[in-house]
């Protein structure tokens, strides 16, 4: 077996640079929304880097600002500059060019609050063997997904995503493949909404310091230029 068949390789679909988080339109202007954009994902790619468990990162994207990142961040990119449809596209795309690693880990980028030791808990929860993995989040949609092989299972992001992924391990093969849904509390959190936002805002004050220092960052440059929290 070659060293990348034995890698775990964490990839962070990135879609809708420029402008993304449209749903944010009311607080945030496109430059923020931007800025809110790779500030998160600056805190995932982190956590991943610092997982034990982790051995490869990559920013799938079709978007040249998450090139551009996955450049200064030195991580691998995949170029999905090609593709038209969505998100569950981009993860098969994904799938399919890392096929030949031993397993993926696929990581939203607005879930800042992940720490390296919440990333190994994932991996850690997988039994020996073909398996998937959810960290699932608040809502019942899917914040983490790990596959062993990387194509055990197609991804079905959405709402009500944890439980699509339990029934299609169960479905899979002839007899199914293990299922682990591994409720971490930080890996609950994602940001889409203006009610997402200001529960961040509010909350990281109570968080260890080195939890989602970019989005920190950002929060506090936004209300020292604006004078006013979200």
């Amino acid at each position: 077996m070659s060293p990348e068949q034995k890698e775990l390789v964490a990839v962070v679909p990135v879609r809708g640079l420029p402008a993304g988080k449209r749903r944010l339109a009311a607080l945030l202007d496109v430059d923020e929304r931007n800025g809110l954009v790779l500030a998160m994902l600056d805190d995932v790619v982190g956590a991943l880097a610092a997982a034990e468990s982790v051995d490869r990162i990559a920013i799938a994207s079709r978007d040249a600002a998450a090139r551009d990142e996955a450049a200064r961040l030195g991580v691998d990119f995949l170029d999905q500059t090609e593709l038209k449809l969505g998100y569950n596209r981009a993860v098969q795309f994904a799938q399919e060019a890392l096929v030949q690693s031993e397993a993926i880990l696929i990581v939203p980028a607005d879930v800042p609050l992940i720490t390296p030791d919440s990333v190994d808990l994932v991996v850690s929860t997988a039994p020996d063997g073909p398996a998937v993995v959810v960290a699932p989040a608040h809502d019942g949609g899917t914040n983490g997904l790990f596959l062993r092989p990387p194509d055990v299972i197609r991804p079905q992001f959405g709402p009500s995503s944890a439980r699509a992924h339990q029934q299609s391990a169960a479905a899979a093969g002839e007899m199914g493949v293990p299922f682990r849904e591994a409720p971490i509390d930080v890996w609950a959190f994602d940001l889409d909404t203006p009610a997402d936002l200001r529960w961040l805002q509010d909350t990281l004050p109570q968080l260890p310091e080195e939890i989602a220092p970019n989005s920190r960052r950002w929060l506090a440059a936004r209300q020292a230029r604006t004078g006013a929290p979200i």
